[in-house]
């Protein structure tokens, strides 16, 4: 089993970003890692995002829930922090929902 955890940046980042306090991001965590499009879900445009934003070390654990985009990092085994988050420019936001409807019509 994962453990999701949260650094001390990324609660203040979800606080000033998306107006979430620590409680709800520790109990949206969960739903982010495993729900959150990875990499390979997403398509070219916001893969060449996150590639130019993020660096190659923690790329693969990099996830979009809603209109966000979420860097985890993996520092130990079977424990995944989350580094921080940051919100996605606007002409991507579009491309983030129509991914997530693909990906969960794939899903049904």
């Amino acid at each position: 089993m994962i453990t999701l955890l949260a650094t001390h940046h990324a609660n203040e980042r979800a606080r000033e970003r998306i107006g979430w306090h620590r409680r709800t991001l520790d109990r949206m965590l969960e739903r982010v890692f495993y729900d959150g499009l990875g990499l390979g879900d997403c398509p070219r445009r916001l893969h060449e995002f996150i590639a130019a934003n993020v660096t190659a070390d923690v790329c693969a654990l990099t996830r979009i829930h809603g209109e966000h985009l979420y860097v985890f990092a993996s520092d130990r085994p079977n424990v995944v922090v989350l580094k921080t988050v940051y919100p996605l420019p606007a002409a991507l936001k579009s491309t983030a929902h129509r991914a997530r409807d693909r990906h969960n019509a794939l899903a049904a």
